[in-house]
């Protein structure tokens, strides 16, 4: 046989050999992209777990409903349990948001913006919090402008900053 076509052959071969390579390596990160996602959502649900868990707290629970309802009306100690709780809530929301679960969902263009616009519209204290803390901690600017129109949308005016 002749040693040109032989290693014509073997180029084509290690070709071949190299492709597959490429798209074997292409599947799992694409497979451990997936399980670092779901990973995220899991560890998101517990966290999110845990918020309702302080809700249900008898210690708490009269703080959190008060919050909700009139945030003024906290003191000393309340204030800082609820907006230690209300921080913990925005940064879910935040990690929502930066892992891309923020798409489309049963119809509506943000799911972040429905579901707020419902809290908050609910239990203004929650936007009040954002107000005067959460916005200055929501350092995202795309999140920032969805939650601002929320509070707009909820509260009738522009936050003043």
């Amino acid at each position: 046989m002749n040693w040109e076509l032989i290693t014509i052959i073997a180029q084509i071969a290690t070709g071949i050999a190299t492709f597959a390579a490429a798209i074997f390596l292409a599947t799992q990160l694409r497979q451990q992209h997936n399980d670092s996602e779901r990973e995220i959502l899991y560890t998101h649900q517990g966290l999110y777990q845990d918020l309702w868990d302080w809700v249900k707290d008898s210690q708490f629970a009269d703080v959190w409903h008060r919050g909700n309802t009139d945030y003024g009306s906290l003191e000393g100690y309340e204030e800082t349990q609820y907006r230690t709780w209300s921080q913990l809530n925005l940064n879910l929301t935040a990690t929502n948001f930066r892992a891309g679960h923020e798409g489309l969902d049963r119809g509506v263009d943000s799911r972040i913006k429905a579901q707020l616009a419902i809290r908050w519209s609910q239990r203004p204290g929650q936007a009040a919090y954002y107000e005067k803390y959460g916005r200055s901690h929501t350092y995202d600017p795309a999140l920032r402008t969805i939650l601002d129109e929320v509070f707009l949308e909820t509260q009738g005016r522009v936050i003043q900053s």
